[in-house]
């Protein structure tokens, strides 16, 4: 399978693919770093930090090295974790690589501006996707996206939702990304201020439309 880095200071360059990976395609890459471009660029360096929570070939993670954001990419299969160190090194993209179960790994790697999700099994994504919006792991602003197949109905429909975050669906063929953007934390202060004065006029309304008691003379 033929693979290139589509931008950045490494476009061009060829990605080998370990056996039983399955890349994202040209599409879905092209479409999630315009995206990213015009909602959270790397910025200066040392770039705005993206986590790839399933290496795989590098197509997501290297992609986004090449655009200057700080990148930590996290792969369970040894032959894996091999090809992402041989596809960093010809592209000459410095990267960091962990070998390892993404979730199990978490709790000690931080946050981050950008965390791709892309387990590969499908039943796995709107778990994962729970867990990772319960957490830390995405920066107040930051961004989860997960992407999944269509034909996968009943997983893009049971993704979750959170009170912390905005959600929205973009598709492109037989894939689609959902994105989260987590609410920086004054905005969910102000909202959660929001709610509990809802909150309050509704019982004093409620309080108010109840009937006087009669008491006995």
């Amino acid at each position: 399978m033929s693979l290139r880095i589509l931008g950045g200071s490494a476009k061009g360059r060829e990605l080998q693919v370990p056996e039983g990976a399955r890349p994202s395609n040209v599409r879905i890459r092209k479409s999630l770093f315009d995206m990213l471009a015009s909602r959270l660029p790397a910025g200066p360096l040392p770039g705005r930090r993206f986590l790839d929570m399933h290496g795989g070939s590098g197509a997501i993670g290297l992609e986004a090295a090449s655009r200057g954001y700080s990148v930590t990419l996290i792969e369970m299969n040894p032959r894996g974790v091999r090809t992402l160190d041989e596809n960093a090194r010809a592209a000459q993209l410095k990267v960091r690589i962990l070998k390892g179960d993404a979730e199990s790994l978490l709790p000690a790697l931080g946050s981050f501006d950008v965390v791709f999700s892309d387990p590969p099994y499908a039943q796995d994504i709107s778990r994962l996707a729970a867990s990772l919006l319960k957490g830390q792991i995405v920066a107040p602003g930051g961004l989860l996206i997960c992407q999944h197949p269509d034909r996968w109905e009943r997983v893009a429909l049971n993704l979750p939702e959170h009170a912390d975050f905005e959600r929205e669906l973009r598709e492109y063929g037989s894939n689609s990304l959902t994105i989260y953007e987590r609410r920086e934390l004054e905005e969910a202060a102000d909202e959660q201020t929001a709610n509990e004065q809802a909150a309050d006029a509704e019982e004093e309304n409620t309080e108010a439309s109840e009937p006087a008691s009669i008491q006995p003379t």
